[in-house]
């Protein structure tokens, strides 16, 4: 069953049941369900094909990337947050042929833009569809495939994740469980919809026939109304409760009748989680873990463990295992360091037009997510940074999330970030870029390095910044965080 046809069966039975709503405006799952329709009917010739998706977070993307199922071709949405050489850079990876846009980025990213490509559909403000340009062309696609995102990763090179309708259904399904949405549920999307956990998002509470809130992180006061509307479900990822908690008395006004506050994205530490709960004590803090591979989420940390467990990510959501394996494949002890690997209906079909990466990505049934971590216990796991992330100092290997989190616990600090530079005698030592609290010590951070840490650990400089190394989908990884010394290296 594909995510559509639950929007079709809420118009069936509710169909006066609001399902979006962006500013002053919102739509019912009937008028929803005809304006899917009509879209789809614009691609209707096509056999299961790519189409490329072009539009800005809101209702309308909504109904094109549903248009997109229901027509039974195969969505690829760019994330338009995303300077133009990176869509490109998207495109070229993806052998997209089609593309579906909104009149707004039609307008914004010119004809040229749209030159490459055979078929060209834009949609109006008001759901008039025009085709400008049609070709079929014949591709051979994973019959499974419905969705592919598309992940930077690591090394910077796209990969797109394909997606199955079994895949958004299973993990919505999961969600909903965990989180408890029910039709009478508003959820806020203010993240990114072109991502996996913006999509997540649509999905559980289109499924669950509930509405999903619209809107985005560029104004708090718009976010705060957002909130005030009704909401009853807010999702973020960590700095999003940061930046809103820089207003503790909006925030404790906004928040008080929503029911639960998701995060993924990364992970949720101790001192959000205690002004979350200072000023908003009736919210239920449920922090999640996941991956694009994975359509959004793997794990979550249940509300009642969240002050004591914070440092892990809990343990699997419903109809996904997880586990954490040696070098050789093999399953380890609690305590014991390891990758963390995943099975469920969730995962992937692989990685679209990469038979290598798909081959390194999935081993024998299960999902390596690059991740070390171990497993406690109690049943939980605890993330212990990237496997690509290593440094290579000499001949030790370094976990540099270890670092940065032993000097963070023991000095006055808010953040460090552990950045690999070059040495002329080791190949690799290590600076450190530190976001201050008042009163810290350049002078003071060297001394505990020095009397704390081995040798080949002491860092080479420390430099002070004041804001997180977020990536252009507002991460934090090792290249963001490479990117943003660089950054401070060339403004000196």
């Amino acid at each position: 069953m594909r995510i559509d046809a639950y929007i079709a069966e809420y118009a069936r039975r509710t169909p006066q049941q609001i399902a979006l709503e962006e500013g002053k405006k919102s739509i019912s799952y009937n008028c929803l369900d005809e304006d899917i329709d009509t879209i789809a009917s614009s691609m209707g010739d096509f056999g299961h094909c790519r189409f490329a998706i072009l539009a800005e977070s809101g209702i309308q993307y909504i109904k094109i990337l549903m248009a997109v199922y229901r027509s039974a071709n195969i969505a690829i949405p760019l994330p338009i947050e995303f300077p133009k050489f990176s869509l490109e850079q998207i495109l070229d990876n993806a052998h997209v042929n089609n593309i579906i846009a909104t009149e707004a980025q039609y307008s914004r990213y010119g004809e040229d833009f749209f030159g490459r490509f055979g078929t060209v559909v834009v949609v109006s403000n008001d759901t008039s569809v025009k085709t400008l340009r049609k070709n079929i062309v014949n591709e051979a696609n994973n019959p499974e495939l419905r969705l592919v995102l598309y992940t930077s990763g690591t090394t910077g090179t796209p990969k797109g994740v394909m997606l199955s309708d079994r895949n958004l259904v299973a993990n919505a399904e999961s969600i909903i469980e965990v989180l408890s949405i029910s039709s009478g549920d508003k959820g806020a999307l203010v993240i990114s919809p072109h991502h996996a956990f913006g999509n997540s998002i649509i999905d559980s509470h289109l499924m669950a026939g509930g509405a999903v809130r619209i809107g985005s992180m560029n104004f708090m006061e718009s976010t705060f109304s957002l909130v005030e509307s009704g909401v009853s479900v807010f999702y973020g990822v960590p700095s999003t409760y940061r930046i809103l908690l820089r207003y503790p008395e909006r925030f404790k006004k906004a928040f008080e009748n929503v029911r639960t506050a998701a995060s993924a994205g990364g992970g949720m530490d101790a001192l959000t989680v205690k002004e979350i709960n200072e000023l908003s004590p009736c919210t239920v803090i449920l922090p999640m873990y996941g991956q694009t591979e994975a359509t959004a989420r793997l794990a979550y940390l249940p509300p009642e463990d969240v002050d004591e467990f914070v440092d892990t990510i809990g343990k699997p959501i419903p109809g996904v295992m997880l586990d954490v394996f040696d070098d050789e494949n093999r399953s380890v002890g609690p305590n014991i360091r390891g990758e963390l690997v995943a099975r469920g209906e969730n995962i992937l079909l692989g990685y679209l037009d990469d038979e290598i990466a798909t081959e390194n990505k999935l081993i024998n049934g299960w999902m390596h997510t690059g991740d070390l971590a171990q497993k406690l216990p109690n049943g939980y796991f605890r993330l212990l940074g990237r496997k690509d992330d290593l440094i290579k100092i000499g001949d030790h290997r370094v976990n540099p999330r270890e670092i940065e989190k032993h000097i963070e616990n023991n000095t006055e600090v808010s953040r460090v970030f552990v950045v690999p530079v070059s040495h002329e005698l080791m190949g690799t030592a290590i600076s450190l870029m530190i976001i201050p609290k008042e009163g810290t010590e350049v002078d003071a951070l060297f001394s505990f390095c020095r009397k704390n840490l081995p040798g080949y650990l002491c860092p080479r400089e420390i430099l002070f910044i004041d804001h997180l190394p977020l990536s252009e989908n507002g991460k934090i990884s090792n290249r963001s965080i490479i990117g943003e010394y660089q950054n401070v290296k060339n403004s000196v």
